[in-house]
């Protein structure tokens, strides 16, 4: 199952939970019509990110042998001091698991 499969399949079960909001996190290099590059999201941001039950959550899908980026480990480091709950998923099940462990 690809990374794409994996995290759609997450944004369905983990959309459905009580008093959360995920979305899909967009990220990389685009241009305007008149070629000016804009960045979307920052370095090392999760695929998806959220809010649940108030707090601020980051959710890196991966494959089963998919590792973090030098930039994923700085943001997640980021995230964690500033309160937030950044966890990486390799399947739905996994990501609830987290989520209903951190934030009941």
């Amino acid at each position: 199952m690809s990374e794409k499969d994996v995290m759609d399949q997450i944004l369905v079960v983990v959309s459905k939970m009580p008093d959360t909001m995920i979305w899909r996190n967009n990220s990389g290099l685009l241009f305007t019509k008149r070629g000016t590059a804009v960045r979307a999201s920052i370095p090392g941001a999760p695929d998806l990110l959220g809010v649940r039950k108030g707090r601020f959550i980051g959710i890196e899908v991966k494959t089963e042998k998919g590792r973090q980026e030098a930039s994923q480990i700085r943001f997640q480091a980021a995230c964690e001091k500033a309160g937030g709950l950044y966890i990486m998923a390799r399947s739905p099940a996994e990501a609830v698991l987290k989520l209903l462990e951190e934030i009941p």
